[in-house]
């Protein structure tokens, strides 16, 4: 059993467009999200399913059957292994509910997924 105060939690910061606090249990994990407006995700699938709920602003999601947009108070369901990135319209609050839990983001490997790719032009 654990305890978690998101007040008292350290965010961990992804992009400076995308941070989040994250609470893990034993099979589940759950992130308190925060986006800038313009934060992006990219295309990706995963073992676990996916629950958002936003509690305040507006974030787009691009699924197979089309895009999805949610604000305040309603929830998303992404069935596992089902391909999606996202968008956020607008700075959002939202929760990321996933089971079984995350171990990317215990490891920090989906830091990829939100980064911008005009930050490596440099390279070409």
């Amino acid at each position: 059993m654990g305890f978690y105060d998101w007040d008292s939690m350290s965010a961990e910061e992804i992009t400076d467009l995308y941070q989040r606090k994250v609470a893990v249990g034993e099979n589940i994990t759950v992130a308190r999200v925060e986006v800038k407006e313009g934060a992006i995700t990219h295309s990706h699938s995963h073992d676990n399913e996916e629950m958002i709920l936003v509690l305040e602003g507006t974030w787009r999601f691009y699924l197979p059957s089309g895009a999805v947009t949610i604000s305040a108070n309603q929830m998303l369901n992404i069935p596992p292994g089902v391909e999606h990135s996202s968008e956020a319209l607008e700075d959002t609050v939202a929760l990321d509910i996933c089971a079984p839990r995350r171990s990317d983001w215990l490891t920090g490997a989906d830091r990829p997924l939100h980064a911008d790719p005009d930050q490596f032009l440099w390279a070409v």
